[in-house]
């Protein structure tokens, strides 16, 4: 069971619009923010499917829901980008060398972003860690594009790493180029 401490909320708390309803509306009163974002933690934790969300948690479409909402308004890349910068500032997070690869995923059922390949029908998840394997940036892409051209259009958290280290897939002077324009 994840549970968030009085503080970690506290940090947080401001990025998440509270629903609010009437006392005398009729109908469910919303489940608080801070219960549904430990349950997305604990599916993000374990890699549970969400239906095997723990009915300690809120019911696992509320969670999802809610969660499909906060990447939609990037509710969630605000947070992660204000905790990253508060890592920086005290010194936690260490961007001198950072890592980036790439995964392929079938996705047989195609959809949206969802690219063709020979293997199939799929996406590439890209991630870019420090080099103690802290997140920095996560991104997807439709797998028919090479991975030169999603690290040039990479969202990174405002993270100026000095070297960033990739596979021979990321060799590339027109990414070498883009990254030493970001540098400036």
């Amino acid at each position: 069971m994840i549970r968030l401490t009085d503080e970690q909320w506290e940090r947080i708390r401001d990025h998440f619009p509270e629903e609010h309803i009437a006392d005398g509306r009729p109908g469910r009163k919303p489940i608080a923010s801070r219960r549904v974002l430990e349950a997305v933690l604990w599916i993000l934790n374990t890699g549970a499917q969400w239906h095997m969300l723990p009915q300690s948690y809120p019911n696992y479409k509320t969670v999802h829901r809610r969660f499909q909402a906060w990447c939609r308004d990037e509710t969630l890349r605000r947070i992660l980008t204000d905790v990253a910068n508060d890592l920086r500032d005290r010194g936690v997070l260490d961007e001198e060398e950072c890592f980036i690869d790439a995964t392929f995923v079938m996705a047989k059922g195609g959809g949206a972003e969802i690219g063709p390949t020979k293997r199939g029908k799929g996406m590439k998840i890209m991630a870019i860690v420090d080099r103690h394997g802290l997140p920095l940036s996560v991104s997807t892409h439709a797998a028919n594009h090479h991975e030169v051209r999603c690290a040039s259009t990479f969202y990174i958290i405002g993270a100026k790493p000095e070297n960033l280290i990739g596979d021979r897939a990321y060799d590339s002077d027109p990414l070498d180029d883009c990254a030493e324009m970001a540098l400036r």
